[in-house]
């Protein structure tokens, strides 16, 4: 994979959802945003919400720099979630990102970082804010991980036209 080579860019709007929210340890994040997905799920299957896809994260700068940071899982949902356990009703803000898009597993997905944080350096793009994560294919939708799909989406500053009101 080489930087630029699948980059795009894309302005995602403001989504509600159901999010949870806390300060974790780089070396607990996978497994904390596993049980926090699955507790978001039954959350909403117990509150007979819909959920929407695809389900995302938002990382904190510090979790990457100092290794411990705050995270929030969220899932799209339809309705007003009533706030259970560690899940909240959130809404994510909009924001303009560079993405990449990670194939399989987790292992090696900081390659993936790498080259998106090449390719927005180079174009001096960034803008201060957490990174995305979005799950377009994961555990949920099927077993076989080289199906998987991970969207990093890095904030950058507003490049082109206003898009129709309406799409994302």
């Amino acid at each position: 994979m080489t930087a630029g080579s699948d980059i795009g860019r894309r302005r995602v709007a403001a989504t509600p959802t159901a999010a949870i929210t806390e300060t974790v340890d780089i070396t607990e994040a996978l497994a904390w945003y596993q049980g926090a997905l699955g507790e978001i799920y039954a959350t909403l299957d117990a509150q007979d919400l819909p959920a929407g896809e695809p389900a995302g994260a938002i990382f904190d700068n510090d979790l990457f720099t100092h290794e411990r940071g705050q995270a929030t899982v969220f899932v799209p949902c339809v309705g007003e979630v009533r706030a259970m356990g560690r899940v909240t009703s959130v809404v994510v803000p909009p924001v303009e990102l560079a993405t990449i898009t990670h194939p399989g597993t987790h292992t090696d997905i900081d390659r993936a970082y790498g080259a998106l944080a090449a390719y927005v350096t180079e174009h001096a793009l960034a803008v201060d804010g957490p990174i995305r994560e979005y799950y377009p294919v994961g555990r949920r939708e099927t077993a076989d991980t080289s199906q998987w799909r991970t969207e990093i989406g890095w904030p950058i500053f507003h490049t082109g036209p206003d898009p129709v009101p309406g799409v994302s």
